[in-house]
């Protein structure tokens, strides 16, 4: 468990600390939507192991614990979340298919071991991927690493794919971290997402970068031509972790995407972030200030509840929150319970 933990910490340390490099580019440099990148050609990287972004080795178990999802997902590259990807289920009348995006560096299985079964045991038809791995070397597990742009457009492919398989003309979206901010808003804002997205649904999201407790500037990650940009650029080169510099606070990726508004019209938000976050930083960055947004401080609604980043997936009342704001005829009064932090 020790060594579980210390691989959180440094992924938690990286995965801030990365995501300056957008700041170091030129200033010519331009981040919109790549006309090469479309949903037929997204242009990342595939898992192995899931073939058109269908986790398809296998169904593991359904974990409480992110250590305990993360650590199965190491050693079973591919499996798929209990309940996820059945493209034989039908939505019920008045509802749609969920769609579960993991967080950069995460796989399927890592981020949705616990919501997918509990979704599908409430009658929705559970959906999720894996794609944009990290590379040299190829880390299956480290999913949704690579350039937004094109996980964006993989989500376009793979929403077009749920809809085909189930009939429905929209769907709602539930995405952790970079999956449930720039990922699906460039997707809505870039590849007709705005058209078929009813609903999303952002657990702790980089909606508006990190700061990195400030420490990108006090390393000089934000001036470009630093030694530290320097270093950061070539390691997200080497390795497809683009989305990595992508979320720093102030990144010209995120100026572009929010540029003109952070929502599209008929597109419902919720937001659901905790205090205790330490990836997303301040975490107040996940929040989406405009009108018609549902902002959620999880310690708002339970005071008891720890949770960190990483652990959110994981933490029972967060899941309370999603589960109503999904299935609002069917909203419970939320029970307050003591939810630990992961990392403190």
């Amino acid at each position: 468990m020790r060594s579980i933990k210390l691989r959180r910490s440094v992924l938690a340390v990286l995965t801030a600390a990365a995501t300056a490099l957008p700041m170091m580019m030129t200033a010519g440099t331009s981040w919109a939507a790549d006309s090469e990148i479309t949903p037929d050609h997204p242009g990342g990287v595939a898992a192995p192991h899931s073939p058109d972004g269908v986790p398809s080795n296998g169904t593991g178990p359904q974990f409480h614990t992110w250590p305990m999802a993360s650590q199965y997902s190491h050693s079973h590259l591919g499996a798929n979340p209990k309940g996820a990807n059945d493209f034989t289920c039908k939505p019920a009348p008045g509802s749609r298919p969920v769609v579960l995006i993991p967080g950069t560096g995460e796989d399927a299985f890592a981020t949705w071991s616990y919501y997918a079964p509990e979704l599908k045991l409430a009658g929705l038809c559970v959906f999720t991927f894996n794609y944009n791995i990290q590379t040299n070397p190829d880390r299956e597990w480290a999913a949704t690493a690579g350039d937004i742009r094109s996980s964006a457009a993989f989500l376009a492919h793979y929403v077009d794919k749920v809809r085909a398989a189930t009939g429905a003309e929209k769907v709602d979206l539930v995405g952790h971290s970079q999956g449930g901010g720039p990922l699906p808003r460039a997707y809505i804002k870039w590849y007709g997402g705005d058209r078929v997205v009813n609903h999303l649904i952002g657990l702790v999201p980089s909606n508006k970068g990190t700061s990195v407790y400030g420490l990108a500037t006090f390393a000089g990650l934000d001036r470009p031509g630093s030694l530290g940009a320097q270093a950061l650029q070539s390691y997200a080169d080497k390795h497809n972790y683009e989305s990595l510099p992508q979320q720093l606070a102030g990144s010209q990726f995120l100026s572009e995407l929010n540029d003109g508004g952070m929502t599209a019209p008929g597109v419902r938000y919720t937001v659901i972030s905790t205090k205790y976050d330490d990836v997303v930083t301040p975490y107040t960055n996940a929040f989406i200030r405009q009108p018609g947004v549902t902002n959620i401080t999880m310690q708002s609604v339970c005071a008891k509840d720890h949770t960190d980043h990483f652990g959110f997936t994981y933490d029972p009342v967060a899941f309370q929150v999603v589960f109503n704001a999904l299935l609002p005829d069917k909203a419970k009064a939320i029970h307050c319970v003591y939810v630990p932090g992961y990392i403190q």
